[in-house]
């Protein structure tokens, strides 16, 4: 069968150079140095003037894949020899190219080869699978103000795996080197697509919180919302791998089947499928996916147990529905049997018109600590803001922004700062705020050996604090709380309470003035029903 070979030499090539490219299909075999064989082989020769030169050689492809590249496609060999031009001439260090073969037989493409310069980058990005980062977090930083560059640039890598990026230090700082390019795509590179281009990487989250942090700064691009997309598609691509091969390494929370989850979020509703959709859509945006949903519903009718089994095909996190008759208000009866459905060490309390802002949930986890609950607090929006958000608008972040907040209806306040509170200004409002860290329903956080030790909540409560008295029997068992209420963020949609009654107020008052004054650690109204006490509290 006839066969034949092209070859292209880059313009300055020399007659050394050409004789040992026009020899490669005979001596490639006989030559060099393996330093890579699966199924393409990379070899290092060392040419007579000293120079060392590195050539791949692709396999040859299924027939199939013969006619795409001979008629619809370049080949990898050819591509990757114009990918390196072009990023060369943007300033993006590649090897060198020096020349690619393409081998043909019967007129269909059988195998290439790409001839480039040996570089001697001496480190890449498998090291980061290893142990922590401490010690290198200036590599991290350098290469994600280099991945930044990138994309700017309007490159994007479609295979920026650890192997295909090089890196060395040097006295004039750290340079990067990017190999295997025949996968590339060119054209303007959203700030979203440049998260996603890292989740192949190898690492813990501590490595892809600073990541997206420094890219964030580098595209002048909101570090929260590239924290989100970074680790979601970072989960999404390991999962999916997963699913065909063991994974190579472990890799936190990626794991695909067994995987233990961390905390139980426990969201109180009733008959606000509305606001309850747009909350779930707020879990799904999560950056830490360690947790299960609890759906405590305090008799809600049919929309909302068709809206939970939709929803329970569309996000990617476990939903339980627990619910009981409408007989009333009765969410501490629901809560507590919420709490014997969860499934983890961690509870975290919310309300199923609170929308998570998308490290809500990560800062729960984070910020855990024996002998201590956390409290949060929300930022209540008026009816108007609450309906203009859109699932969108809670997957891509945008409601959590000042700006688009302000634009909907939202008017100033003081309060507005919890949105635009990071590092030192959180740590400082958290810390004197006069506001007391007490148990709130919407927003709190605890172990589940500290609550069933209190017994969970006490079910004679209406509404009014039913929530905080919980807590004041937490305080008196010596767990103590933790101000979170600038870490931690929720958005709480409007509605109506037609549940408020005075007298129900009035009731709990006093139930909450005997936990206090008796300093009560326990209920007998709880999970458990025990023997209960013949003195009601006094009204």
């Amino acid at each position: 069968m006839a066969s034949s070979i092209d070859v292209t030499l880059t313009p300055d090539a020399d007659e050394s150079l050409r004789r040992f490219v026009h020899s490669l299909p005979e001596t490639f075999e006989q030559g060099g140095r393996v330093i890579y064989r699966q199924r393409n082989e990379i070899r290092v020769f060392d040419l007579p003037d000293g120079r060392q030169i590195n050539v791949k050689r692709y396999r040859v492809p299924p027939l199939p894949l013969r006619f795409v590249y001979t008629f619809f496609r370049a080949p990898k060999a050819r591509r990757a020899y114009d990918y390196a031009l072009r990023l060369r001439q943007a300033g993006i260090e590649t090897p060198t190219p020096l020349a690619c073969l393409i081998e043909r037989q019967g007129g269909l493409l059988r195998r290439s080869y790409f001839v480039s310069e040996q570089v001697p980058h001496d480190r890449n990005f498998y090291e980061f699978g290893r142990g922590g980062i401490d010690g290198r977090e200036d590599i991290l930083r350098a290469f994600a103000r280099f991945t930044a560059r990138v994309h700017e640039a309007g490159f994007l890598h479609a295979d920026y795996s650890p192997g295909n990026i090089l890196f060395r230090k040097g006295a004039q700082g750290i340079d990067f080197c990017l190999v295997d390019i025949n996968r590339m795509h060119f054209g303007p590179v959203s700030v979203r697509s440049g998260c996603e281009n890292f989740a192949r990487l190898w690492g813990g989250d501590g490595m892809f919180f600073l990541l997206a942090k420094v890219y964030a700064e580098a595209r002048e691009a909101d570090e929260v919302q590239c924290t989100a997309w970074m680790l979601s598609a970072r989960r999404a691509f390991w999962r999916r791998f997963a699913r065909k091969r063991p994974l190579p390494i472990a890799l936190d929370d990626v794991a695909a089947e067994g995987h233990r989850k961390k905390l139980s979020v426990i969201l109180s509703t009733y008959n606000q499928p509305e606001w309850l959709e747009k909350v779930l859509w707020g879990y799904e945006a999560q950056t830490d996916r360690r947790f299960e949903v609890v759906i405590a519903d305090d008799g809600s009718d049919d929309r909302t147990r068709s809206l939970i089994e939709r929803m329970q095909g569309e996000v990617t996190f476990p939903i339980r529905h627990v619910w009981h008759p409408d007989n009333g208000f009765r969410k501490c009866e629901i809560l507590n049997r919420a709490i014997a459905e969860a499934t983890t060490g961690y509870l975290l309390f919310s309300d199923g018109d609170c929308i998570p802002r998308c490290d809500f949930v990560a800062v729960h986890l984070a910020r855990r600590a024996p002998g201590r609950f956390l409290s949060g607090g929300y930022h209540k929006l008026p009816m108007a803001t609450s309906k203009a958000i859109t699932r969108d608008d809670i997957l891509s972040g945008r409601c959590f922004r000042s700006p688009w907040l302000k634009s909907h209806g939202m008017p100033r306040s003081f309060k507005n700062n919890k949105l635009t509170a990071f590092g030192l200004k959180e740590r400082l409002l958290n810390t004197f705020t006069p506001t007391r860290p007490t148990w709130n329903g919407h927003n709190a956080s605890g172990w589940l050996l500290d609550i069933l030790a209190a017994n969970g909540f006490d079910e004679r409560m209406a509404y009014g604090g039913e929530d905080r008295e919980l807590g004041e029997r937490l305080e008196n068992a010596g767990i103590r709380g933790r101000q979170i209420r600038y870490s931690a963020i929720c958005l709480h949609l409007d509605h109506s309470r037609g549940y408020v009654t005075p007298d129900a107020l009035r009731f709990n008052r006093a139930l909450r003035r005997e936990t206090r004054t008796r300093r009560l650690t326990r209920t007998p109204f709880g999970i458990v029903k025990e023997e209960q006490p013949k003195q009601q509290p006094e009204v």
